[in-house]
């Protein structure tokens, strides 16, 4: 399988450098880290199982997100669209919302963001985005990824193909076992399309939730953050006034 690894931070190459992943968690949330650690695994194991003829493009921006669409499969039996979770625990879809059980309570919450929803609001906009560029595909199942073993999810005709991490195998196998519907002309192109892929400036952006309601913006006019930022900021405004403090009484107790 041929990998073509954009940057979700925008940096030049793919890897993850330490302030690399401090912008990426102020910019994305607490759990981009894991997940992007996450979709590493997924992109291994499907290098392991497909042969040359597919390409797996990852972080690929679109109109209506803040973040990139995790991972494209491109291949001579079509395109799949695949979101990449870390979570772990129980879970279940019921009339398009997504829940986790707390095990604590017994009972379940909702979990945000809706990651069914996003999945599947993601392969909409690629296809939309290719369909601007002349290429017309549909894809046949958008695919969410659970890396952790021993997730469970109770669900009934889900939007989208719900892949534990038992399952990559058969995932790979049946795709490679599908009719082809894209030449290698086509496939060349719709790689080209998605590799150089961008935003429209000012457009509208999907409503979704980030995981916590500790995501609510906080503070005065254009500057406001998200509260979890300010605890990082006011963390960050402590340790320094610590350094201050302890280096002033070394200076002091020398002198």
């Amino acid at each position: 399988m041929k990998l073509i690894e954009r940057s979700a931070l925008g940096t030049q190459g793919s890897s993850i450098l330490f302030f690399d992943r401090i912008k990426g968690i102020w910019t994305y949330g607490l759990s981009w880290d894991r997940d992007t650690q996450a979709q590493q695994v997924l992109i291994q194991h499907l290098g392991s199982l497909l042969d040359n003829s597919y390409t797996l493009i990852s972080n690929v921006p679109v109109s209506g997100f803040s973040i990139p669409v995790p991972l494209v499969l491109v291949g001579k039996t079509g395109l799949r669209t695949l979101c990449v979770s870390a979570d772990t625990g129980i879970f279940s879809l019921k009339d398009g919302q997504w829940y986790k059980l707390d095990e604590q309570k017994e009972q379940y919450r909702p979990s945000r963001p809706n990651m069914v929803r996003r999945t599947a609001l993601m392969s909409r906009a690629i296809i939309e985005y290719l369909k601007e560029k002349g290429i017309y595909v549909d894809e046949a199942e958008p695919t969410l990824y659970f890396t952790q073993p021993g997730v469970h999810i109770d669900a009934s005709d889900p939007p989208v193909n719900l892949l534990q991490s038992d399952g990559i195998d058969r995932f790979a196998a049946n795709l490679v076992d599908e009719d082809v519907v894209l030449d290698a002309m086509e496939l060349q192109r719709i790689t080209d399309i998605l590799i150089i892929s961008k935003p429209k400036k000012g457009a509208k952006k999907q409503e979704l939730p980030s995981r916590s309601t500790l995501s609510s913006s906080v503070g005065f006019g254009d500057f406001r953050l998200k509260a979890w930022q300010w605890m990082i900021l006011f963390i960050l405004a402590v340790f320094m006034l610590i350094t201050v403090i302890v280096t002033a009484v070394i200076i002091v107790n020398t002198a």
